[in-house]
Parts: C-alpha cells; sequence; structure tokens
C-alpha cells in the first residue's frame, strides 16, 4: 500500500474509525479529511422562539450541527434548558439522537432512518407545533412531508454548510479515496491537480464524477464498505497501478 492514503470523510465517532482501521496495516499514514465545514450561526429569531417554549410540543433537529446550535442557545444552565429537555426532539440517525442526548434531551426516532419515516412518525404522535432547527442544505423532503400532513412547525436556519478550500494533501505518491463529488470539488478548489496522485473511489457515481473532470480512477470499492475499499485498492496495486504509476 502507498505511504498516505488520504480519506475524504468525516471520522467516524467511534474509535478506531472503520474506514482507518480497514488500511491500518498497509499504509505508513491513514487520514480522514472532511470536505465540508460548518458554521453554526443562528439568526436572533432563534432565542425569540425558543422564549415561547409553552407554544411548542417538541423539536426537530436534522443533524448534529442543529444540535450544536441548540446547545449553544440553550446550555445546560439556561433557564429554559429544563422545559425545552424534557421535550421529545425529533431526529433521524444515531448521531444526531446521541448529540441530543449529551445536551440532556430526549431524542426520538433515530430508527426510523429516513425523513420520510421519521414525518410519518410525527404524525402518528401528533406533538403539537414543532420548532425546526436545520442548515441551509437540508433536503425539502421531510419539510415537505410535515406540510402534507398538516403538521404546523416554524423552521430555523441554525448553519451554514459550505465546501473547503483549505484543504493540505501529502506529496504523491499517495493514494486519495473520493466519498462523494464534493470532496473532488473540495480538493480542486484548495488548488491541487488530481492527476498527481492515484484516486479511488466508494462506488460508481463518485468514480463517474472524477472521469467527468478528466481524472483518471485506478480503484473503486465493489460495495461501499472499508473492507471493499481496502481490496480495490490493493488489486489496483497488486496490477501495477501504484500511486507512483499513476501519473
Amino acid at each position: 500500500m502507498a505511504d498516505s492514503v488520504v480519506l475524504f470523510r468525516h471520522p467516524h465517532t467511534s474509535r478506531p474509525d472503520p474506514y482507518e482501521h480497514a488500511f491500518a496495516d498497509e499504509a505508513a499514514t491513514v487520514q480522514c479529511t472532511p470536505v465540508l465545514a460548518f458554521d453554526i450561526d443562528p439568526p436572533p429569531t432563534l432565542p425569540v422562539l425558543l422564549n415561547r417554549a409553552s407554544a411548542y410540543g417538541a423539536l426537530v433537529c436534522t443533524s448534529p450541527r442543529a444540535v450544536q446550535a441548540l446547545k449553544r442557545a440553550l446550555p445546560p444552565d439556561h433557564p429554559l434548558h429544563a422545559a425545552w429537555s424534557s421535550k421529545p426532539t425529533y431526529v433521524v440517525g444515531p448521531r444526531t439522537a446521541e448529540a441530543v442526548s449529551a445536551w440532556g434531551g430526549q431524542p426520538v426516532g433515530a430508527e426510523t432512518g429516513n425523513a420520510a419515516t421519521l414525518a410519518a412518525r410525527i404524525e402518528a404522535d401528533a406533538p403539537g407545533r414543532l420548532l425546526f432547527l436545520s442548515g441551509n442544505r437540508r433536503r425539502d423532503t421531510l419539510p415537505r412531508a410535515l406540510v402534507d400532513a398538516g403538521q404546523v412547525f416554524d423552521e430555523v436556519e441554525v448553519y451554514r454548510t459550505r465546501l473547503r478550500s483549505d484543504i493540505v494533501l501529502p506529496s504523491p505518491p499517495a493514494w486519495l479515496v473520493f466519498f462523494s463529488p464534493s470532496g473532488i470539488e473540495a480538493v480542486r478548489a484548495s488548488g491541487y491537480a488530481l492527476d498527481a496522485y492515484a484516486c479511488a473511489a466508494i462506488g460508481s457515481t463518485t468514480a463517474a464524477a472524477l472521469r467527468n473532470v478528466g481524472v483518471s480512477v485506478q480503484a473503486v470499492a465493489a460495495t461501499p464498505t472499508p473492507d471493499a475499499l481496502a481490496a480495490a485498492i490493493r488489486d489496483a496495486q497488486a496490477s501495477g497501478q501504484s500511486p507512483s504509476a499513476s501519473h
């Protein structure tokens, strides 16, 4: 394996990270490099709405970043913390649920797995008016489903997601592993020529995005799993497609 493997993804909250672990025995350095940055920037309307705790039956948080904004607005010593933390907070996925629990709240819906199923859960629970904390790039699935169900809610954008342009890469030869087209955009925005590296993709969509910008793809995971990704890169190197041979 190469001396360096760069994985363009957020490291997992559990340690060791499963993707880092898959390469640990085969590369001198393995690093997860996030390609998105998050600016927590709640508007002045948020504290106004939080002061109306009695008007709401529950919260909705679309991501851990939304919970970060909530924690800043309502730390444990805030007079309104108990009023809000005692209400259900609807989430999608375990990471957001963990963040809500750490804040002291009552996460609901982590097992639903997607926005449409969560909306059905909210409709069944009928919790009353919702305060929905979201980001600027949230999908329309959940709010559209809530509207269709006749659910009343107030949405507040509390954070913004932006593409990084300050990524620092090791000198070639190295493997760059892309998990989404956003990773490609971030590396190019940071001023790097991708053809100086060996590039791998987690799946066919990301591989196609690399090829669309004229980059050769040396390895594509058969399935989007750590072991399949590591195997694809091992096979590529065994066939002579090492980083030093990629340019």
